[in-house]
């Protein structure tokens, strides 16, 4: 699998497609640990979600935490109090508690992200949602 293919995984109950340039669509699960890897996830979701009508508050902070979701780097300069906001609207719509927290880079084996694709899905769309929010 590479990286836009997973992106679209995550974001198929948003609105949102994402196609990266053809340098960062690498193969999984070595492309999650380049921190390049994770702004080019964080740009090409917040460009994405700023021409599905989100605010560019809340879409470099949509891009910024699924970059993060997915690549456990840190943030490079989204409001840490919007990524917390993301990361709890998750948690709650994914696994009914707003502390809990998943990375994809820390899955045992990407044929486990089959076994939480759902959840995930689910609280990617609710995080958006909440994005979609911020002035």
């Amino acid at each position: 699998m590479k990286l836009s293919e997973l992106l679209n995984r995550l974001l198929a109950e948003t609105p949102l497609t994402v196609s990266l340039r053809e340098d960062f669509d690498l193969p999984l699960p070595e492309a999650l640990m380049q921190p390049e890897v994770h702004a080019a996830i964080g740009d090409a979701v917040a460009e994405t979600a700023k021409a599905n009508g989100l605010s560019v508050r809340g879409a470099y902070a949509f891009g910024e935490w699924l970059a993060e979701l997915c690549s456990g780097w840190s943030t490079r300069f989204a409001n840490e109090s919007d990524i917390l906001h993301l990361d709890a609207t998750f948690g709650q719509a994914a696994y009914n508690n707003p502390k809990e927290v998943i990375r994809l880079y820390l899955l045992p084996s990407w044929e486990a992200l089959g076994d939480h694709l759902p959840e995930v899905q689910r609280g990617v769309a609710a995080a958006f949602e909440a994005a979609r929010q911020l002035g």
